[in-house]
């Protein structure tokens, strides 16, 4: 039977008078050839980046900065964050040997260069977005704002409450008691020859004491630090809920441009909801976007009232839905101050029997808001037919009072426009779900490597570089990229 015949292969063994070139592994169209562009068109020492100064001393001479942000800026592209599996990249991969000119960092170097320039990383990812600018891939003119838990590198159970301490410590002092008195009915017994000293029980009471001690430092720490949680492991990780589920970590936030659904701006905060993000997201992206009257699309969990009429009188154009919650509607059949119709012409309140509710002179602050306090006449609220439904029914006041929050007027005015802006906000999901859904999903991303507040916002605007690249590359091409990259390189050696 004739021998099968397949294609020619060459020989490991085979010695080559004149190997190939190192460039002929990678295409032209390679995406690699766009992340080294990209870096040669940035002044590294003006970002921040470390040993990037002349340095002729002694010692072996470090790595240059911008090979190890290649190798990042790859890695975050391609599923690999772990510095020891960046390392093995540097001697496997043709696309990475080519990109890092066959350098092989070792991991702690790797791991060093993240760990040391976060403020670097956080403006390099600025830089990216200022250059999407110039490539007109921005709308600047609409973003969407949203957030997301991503996991902190400890457990939830490192991070404790105050409520869970005291529940723990409950539970510690409750053990010690039942083992000792378990001791004493022991010394009790004439029959038990060992009496007291039986050494597990004394070993299980030492152990549960030993416990408590640590709880009871870690209950001082978050007495003296003033915060609601305390984490043994990553000291600013946070535990929140989220859908009936909790997670140990940090909320991460993003404003995203509704052209090509890149990421202008991005946050890690550990606020366990969005109620005082949007302001500051909304400054970040107008920074970034260098429109100061951006329209700002988010959920009912922005609401802020204060932070959005700031926003507003700033220039934006504010679209945040009204919490249904923000009502206040009575207990049971009892009136509440919804069913109460305010009259502008004379800055009253109308009640439900038709009765008058003039402003006081009274005034009251809750959250920092000022409200104005509105009261009915007493002898018409005892008379009135429906003041079982109105006064309180313990403790009852002898008449009704509204308040109503300075600003309340400009409430009414986005209450309106928000009814009429359903296509905006369905918009919103489809431009800022994108972003979360393929960093999560695609990339595989969804917790921190690093431990830290300030390292978990310089390791998520790595995530959402990698982000902004891969779809920059998607929606211009690497080979126009790579021209206007090599003509900003151009520019500057003859600025130079």
């Amino acid at each position: 039977m004739p021998e099968r015949r397949y294609r020619e292969v060459q020989s490991r063994s085979q010695v080559m008078l004149l190997p190939p070139c190192l460039d002929d592994y990678v295409s032209e169209h390679n995406p690699v050839r766009a992340i080294d562009a990209f870096v040669g068109t940035l002044d590294l020492e003006a970002l921040g980046f470390q040993n990037t100064e002349a340095h002729y001393g002694a010692g072996q001479p470090a790595y240059d900065p911008g090979l190890l942000l290649r190798l990042y800026l790859y890695g975050y592209q391609h599923r690999v964050r772990s510095s020891r599996r960046l390392e093995a990249e540097t001697h496997r991969n043709l696309e990475v040997i080519w990109l890092c000119q066959g350098a092989r960092p070792s991991y702690k170097t790797i791991a060093d260069f993240r760990k040391g320039n976060l403020a670097a990383l956080r403006a390099t990812n600025r830089e990216f977005v200022l250059l999407c600018r110039e490539l007109s891939l921005l709308g600047d003119s609409r973003v969407a704002i949203d957030g997301a838990f991503l996991k902190a590198n400890a457990s939830p159970g490192s991070i404790h409450t105050k409520a869970r301490l005291e529940k723990d410590l409950k539970k510690l002092d409750e053990g010690i008691a039942a083992y000792h008195r378990q001791l004493d009915e022991a010394d009790a017994d004439p029959e038990d020859g060992c009496g007291g000293e039986d050494p597990e029980l004394a070993a299980k009471i030492e152990a549960l004491v030993e416990k408590q001690k640590h709880k009871q430092a870690l209950q001082e720490r978050l007495l003296e630090s003033g915060e609601s949680q305390v984490s043994e492991v990553d000291p600013d990780a946070r535990t929140m809920k989220k859908h009936g589920k909790l997670v140990g970590g940090y909320n991460c936030q993003i404003a995203v441009d509704d052209k090509h659904k890149l990421i202008v701006a991005e946050d890690v905060v550990q606020d366990g909801n969005d109620f005082r993000q949007y302001e500051p997201m909304m400054t970040k992206a107008c920074e970034a976007t260098g429109n100061s009257g951006l329209i700002g699309l988010a959920d009912t969990g922005y609401y802020n009232g204060p932070h959005l009429k700031e926003c507003e009188d700033r220039g934006m154009d504010v679209y945040v839905p009204i919490p249904k919650q923000l009502g206040r509607k009575g207990k049971g059949d009892r009136f509440g101050s919804d069913d109460f119709r305010y009259d502008p012409q004379d800055d009253t309140y109308v009640c439900p029997a038709g009765q008058r509710l003039a402003r006081s002179n009274e005034t009251t602050v809750k959250r920092n808001k000022l409200y104005f306090v509105y009261r009915a006449v007493p002898e018409v609220c005892r008379s009135c037919a429906l003041s079982s439904r109105c006064l309180e029914k313990v403790n009852p006041k002898p008449r009704r009072r509204v308040e109503r929050w300075e600003h309340a007027d400009w409430v009414d005015r986005h209450r309106k426009k928000m009814s009429a802006a359903s296509p905006f906000m369905r918009r919103r999901s489809a431009l800022v779900e994108h972003p979360f859904g393929t960093i999560k999903r695609w990339a595989g991303i969804d917790h921190f490597l690093m431990r830290g507040l300030d390292k978990c916002r310089g390791e998520f605007s790595l995530m959402a570089l990698g982000y902004n690249f891969k779809r920059m590359v998607n929606e211009l091409g690497v080979d126009a990229f790579r021209e206007h990259c090599l003509q900003k390189q151009r520019t500057a050696a003859i600025g130079a």
